[in-house]
């Protein structure tokens, strides 16, 4: 056999070798999303026909559109809140020098490393101490807490990477530190930040094992309230709300990606 040959074969092997790996992946979303259109009152393969009746059950069901819009609400708080603070943060480690910096920053990442139900745990010990009440208040300062590590890396990174000439250069010609932020600083990391608040909505969306413990009477999240229902029976309009969430994930996931790269 020749080089070209076996060359060939090696190409072939590995392109259907990661054609399976996806579809390995890919599938359960496909039976979700299959699955989510069947007019039978539970989600079985072959389906016996098309229908949107659970889309329009779904949008009659006042139990999941709250939780709906209360994970809509504290995923918006949490990456907004991720992203001002995680900014500040990775301004503050690259540009300072002060003791122990570097294992300070390690710390910042433990929600990243640590399990969500011990972090939950911890949460709720210290926001009773506090005083401060479940439900909205809990939810996005605890949510902001497990998603701030990753504005923090990103930002702290593209900080680290850039050319800080350029800062020095809009200091020479007179400009003070919030100008040359405004101007120079700010417009190039802007992708990260915008990246970052993105990769927190999305983690703040998703949550579900810390925020069992934080979560008050008309506060469930998605998660939760799709693992309350799962308790008590699979039903094709969970497949549906999956469905929804998949589209706005991507959708998420795209538009960081584009600013990432931009």
């Amino acid at each position: 056999m020749s080089t070209d040959t076996a060359g060939r074969l090696q190409g072939i092997a590995f392109r259907a070798f990661i054609a399976l790996v996806f579809a390995f992946l890919l599938l359960p979303v496909l039976i979700v999303l299959i699955t989510s259109f069947t007019p039978q009152s539970f989600p079985v393969i072959p389906q016996e026909g098309f229908s949107l009746k659970w889309y329009d059950e779904l949008l009659t069901d006042e139990q999941l559109l709250n939780a709906l819009t209360v994970s809509l609400i504290v995923a918006t708080a949490s990456a907004i809140l991720s992203a001002i603070i995680g900014t500040i943060a990775a301004i503050g480690f690259v540009r300072g020098e002060f003791p122990y910096k570097e294992q300070i920053a390690n710390v910042m990442l433990l929600p990243m490393i640590i399990s969500p139900v011990i972090t939950g745990i911890a949460l709720v010990r210290y926001f009773s101490q506090i005083n401060l009440p479940s439900g909205f208040p809990a939810l996005v300062l605890g949510h902001t807490v497990l998603s701030l590590p990753y504005v923090f890396l990103l930002v702290r990174s593209e900080l680290l990477t850039y050319d800080q000439d350029l800062e020095r250069a809009s200091r020479v010609l007179g400009a003070d530190p919030m100008t040359t932020f405004r101007h120079v600083t700010g417009p190039i990391i802007l992708p990260a930040i915008l990246a970052g608040a993105f990769i927190a909505f999305v983690v703040s969306f998703g949550e579900f094992t810390a925020t069992q413990f934080l979560i008050a009477p008309g506060t469930s999240t998605v998660p939760v309230v799709i693992y309350t229902m799962l308790r008590t029976g699979l039903t094709p309009t969970i497949n549906a709300l999956s469905v929804i969430l998949i589209v706005v994930m991507l959708v998420v996931a795209l538009a960081s990606r584009k600013l990432s790269t931009s």
